[in-house]
């Protein structure tokens, strides 16, 4: 796949659609675009949840929710990312905490700090390599030990399966595609891992701690509940509206972060993409309503009837009528 990548630094506002390089920081901006802007994780909360989701955390909301911490899975994820993918300078981001690290000052040596303006004895080291660790440290994510080595065994994982590093093999990592949606002129942004350039197919790769047993349904489960289908929608559309490519397959790739530290693909099939595409249009012109209005409804505004899923209400329907469940007179 032949095309041009603008390479753009922070705070550049872009004046065209197409495929750019730009940090994760400014991708995510409001700033990067001439006009309201949304990626993948903006159209699935719209799609999946609802505009009042959506509007609480989107960066175009001056009263939007306080950012969060990143969690330790969060961080182990994204360290995967810059180490396997190289989508990140992994050290301009992470940095490790050594094993032999002490540790930190406790909450009574602080206030004894606090109060005498000295540390204690047993304290001095303490705050002394903390203090210039945290110096080096900071605006980086800290990886303890347990995580450094997961993170190893999750690349060893990867690498013995070859249908998974073929998927993410590829020049283009982390390209930025960003065009202007013609119905609503909202600003679209997609950044899959890897768009193809051996004939592969686009693709992600996703970080996962599955909570059962069976690693297949886990990672189809994922996909179903976070909206990967439509994020991967999404890469195709800003294929074919950036680079003036045809829509092709595309793959998610899989990577365990506990034990066993399983690797596998899962492609997503046609229909599937389709119904993707199906929503995104249904979220981008949800968001231009609510732009427009400047009513952000939530899931309560739509009263939901309950109704036992049909092999459960079967069943008990079944059961009465073996006489093993009571019939109630009318």
């Amino acid at each position: 796949m032949a095309l041009e990548i603008q390479e753009i630094p922070d705070g550049h506002v872009i004046e065209e659609p197409g495929a750019y390089r730009c940090s994760m920081a400014a991708y995510h901006s409001q700033d990067i675009c001439p006009g309201p802007s949304v990626s993948s994780t903006g159209l699935r909360k719209l799609a999946l949840q609802s505009p009042w989701a959506f509007w609480k955390t989107w960066d175009g909301n001056p009263d939007r929710y306080p950012e969060k911490e990143p969690s330790p899975s969060l961080i182990l994820g994204r360290a995967a990312h810059a180490l396997i993918l190289g989508d990140e300078v992994f050290d301009e981001h992470f940095i490790y905490v050594p094993d032999d690290a002490p540790p930190r000052p406790t909450a009574t040596q602080v206030a004894a700090f606090e109060r005498t303006g000295k540390w204690s004895d047993s304290a001095a080291p303490r705050a002394e390599f903390w203090d210039a660790f945290d110096a080096r440290a900071e605006g980086r994510h800290l990886l303890t030990a347990d995580q450094s080595e997961k993170i190893v065994y999750m690349a060893e994982s990867l690498a013995a399966n070859p249908q998974c590093v073929e998927l993410l093999r590829s020049d283009l990592i982390e390209i930025s595609m960003i065009w202007q949606d013609a119905p609503t002129g909202i600003w679209v942004k997609s950044r899959p891992d890897c768009l193809p350039t051996n004939g592969a197919d686009v693709s992600d790769l996703k970080t996962i701690a599955p909570k059962g047993a069976d690693f297949r349904l886990a990672v189809q489960r994922a996909t179903t509940d976070h909206g990967y289908y439509i994020q991967m929608a999404l890469a195709l559309m800003g294929a074919e509206e950036v680079l003036g490519a045809t829509a092709a397959d595309c793959a998610l790739v899989f990577l365990q972060t506990t034990e066993p530290y399983e690797c596998a693909p899962l492609f997503i099939d046609q229909d599937t993409l389709y119904l993707g595409r199906v929503l995104i249009r249904h979220a981008l012109d949800t968001m231009a309503r609510c732009l427009e209005t400047g009513d952000w409804p939530g899931i309560g505004v739509d009263p939901v009837t309950y109704a036992l899923p049909p092999s459960m209400s079967g069943r008990l329907y079944e059961l009465q009528a073996a006489g093993e469940l009571p019939k109630l007179e009318d």
